[in-house]
């Protein structure tokens, strides 16, 4: 509560506008601290981004060819993380092993944080010193999805591989059918590789353009086929 408290006389002193909005939206609907569901740190990113990063080598591709190198990327996903679930010996997840780890070592230096344990279901400073307090282990107040069984639950699905063709059953009517290209022009220019804005999300900033620059005279504004300087 601090953090936010310090962050938001940021936000208010450096844009009272936005300091205004967001108390407007509720903070229960953008903070962790006042959020009552559990929704940030591990648990999720913004997929979206992260998605639309790992499909820029296929999007341009046509729809057929798109869903096939989606599935394609799956099942690389799907089994890289099975394996590395399997191999896991531990009760917790590599990443909560890692912040358990930290929260430790936080403990020598007599450091902790409020309410972290209740919204992280991850043990804090307090949490660890109350369960040392009743010889209760750690793993045990730590909440199901960060363990070692959801981990190895969550892959435990099979994306199959793209198949071979030559391995389906055609119908007969559908081999022998006779596919004419759909009456369209294509329209002029390059084809679009970048997707469309969704509402209200904001553009990256723009890129200085550089001026022309004559290679004949090293002059800005024009360029050698219309260069009029003397030789």
């Amino acid at each position: 509560m601090r953090d936010y408290k310090n962050f938001c006389d940021k936000i208010r002193a450096s844009n009272s506008e936005c300091g205004i909005y967001l108390g407007k939206i509720g903070s229960a609907r953008w903070s962790r601290t006042y959020f009552g569901g559990q929704r940030y740190n591990i648990m999720t990113s913004n997929i979206a981004e992260q998605l639309n990063n790992a499909l820029v080598e296929g999007r341009s591709s046509p729809i057929i060819e798109l869903v096939m190198f989606i599935q394609g990327m799956m099942t690389r996903w799907f089994s890289a993380r099975r394996k590395k679930a399997n191999k896991h010996r531990g009760l917790m997840t590599i990443e909560v092993d890692k912040v358990m780890t930290k929260t430790m070592a936080l403990l020598e230096q007599k450091k902790c944080t409020c309410k972290y344990f209740d919204n992280m279901k991850i043990p804090c400073g307090h949490a660890m010193i109350a369960a040392d307090n009743i010889g209760l282990a750690y793993e045990t107040m730590v909440g199901h999805w960060y363990k070692t069984v959801a981990w190895r639950e969550t892959y435990a699905g099979v994306i199959r591989p793209i198949g071979d063709p030559r391995d389906e059953s055609i119908p007969e009517d559908v081999r022998d059918a006779m596919l004419m290209p759909p009456l369209t022009k294509r329209p002029p220019g390059r084809r679009r590789t970048k997707r469309f804005p969704s509402t209200g999300e904001m553009p990256g900033p723009k890129k200085k353009s550089v001026p022309n620059k004559c290679g004949r005279c090293r002059v800005e504004g024009h360029n050698r086929t219309n260069c009029t300087v003397p030789i």
